[in-house]
């Protein structure tokens, strides 16, 4: 099992109430990784979860937490997160203390805290960027043979009991999981290769026609 610890993302066991309600996730269109000419990779898929509206009450596993589920695929791999995001932890709350955690039905295996060092309550904004790479931190997961992504919204340090101590004002959270490989048959090959040639042919054609 995972256990390392990197500023804003933190691998580790952790469990917690398992009743979840219906995400309002998308997947945002498959995206084409590690393609050049006929590769048989179907790539990779994001998902954007709005987090507008969402709260963060108590400590990992309280029933009053707020969870989200995506059915991404059985034991399908979840191979980078991303967000953009604009949060609110109400005085004497911290932002650095609103976590969400990504996993399974039965285990949570990443924590994300996008407010890392904030220690201090108010309104901030907060980028990755675009999306991080679990592979290359060691963090990537698979989920259950159920299929289902869970994430679980919560407080590491509960100031006010059975309330919501921060709300996640705007902006979305992106997962990525990891695409089907694919071994074509060796016609299908052929067929990429005679589609390929005969726009390399059409490119030339054209280029000779406007000269």
């Amino acid at each position: 099992m995972k256990s390392k610890y990197l500023a804003w993302l933190a691998a580790g066991l952790m469990a917690g109430a398992l009743s979840a309600q219906a995400a309002p996730l998308t997947p945002a269109g498959p995206s084409a990784a590690n393609s050049s000419g006929p590769v048989p990779f179907s790539g990779f898929t994001d998902y954007a979860l709005d987090v507008t509206g969402i709260f963060s009450f108590d400590g990992p596993g309280d029933p009053l937490n707020e969870v989200r589920t995506l059915q991404i695929g059985a034991s399908a791999r979840v191979i980078g997160i991303g967000w953009d995001t604009t949060q609110f932890a109400d005085s004497p709350s911290w932002l650095s203390e609103m976590v969400v955690s990504f996993g399974s039905t039965s285990v949570g295996f990443v924590n994300l805290t996008t407010g890392i060092g904030d220690d201090f309550p108010g309104t901030q904004s907060y980028s990755s960027g675009g999306v991080v790479d679990l592979i290359g931190l060691d963090l990537d997961f698979t989920v259950d043979a159920d299929g289902v992504l869970r994430m679980e919204f919560f407080e590491s340090f509960d100031d006010f009991a059975n309330d919501w101590d921060g709300r996640w004002e705007s902006g979305a959270l992106t997962i990525r999981v990891e695409g089907e490989h694919v071994v074509p048959e060796p016609s299908v090959y052929a067929l990429l290769l005679l589609g390929l040639a005969g726009v390399a042919g059409s490119a030339r054609r054209r280029a000779r026609a406007q000269g």
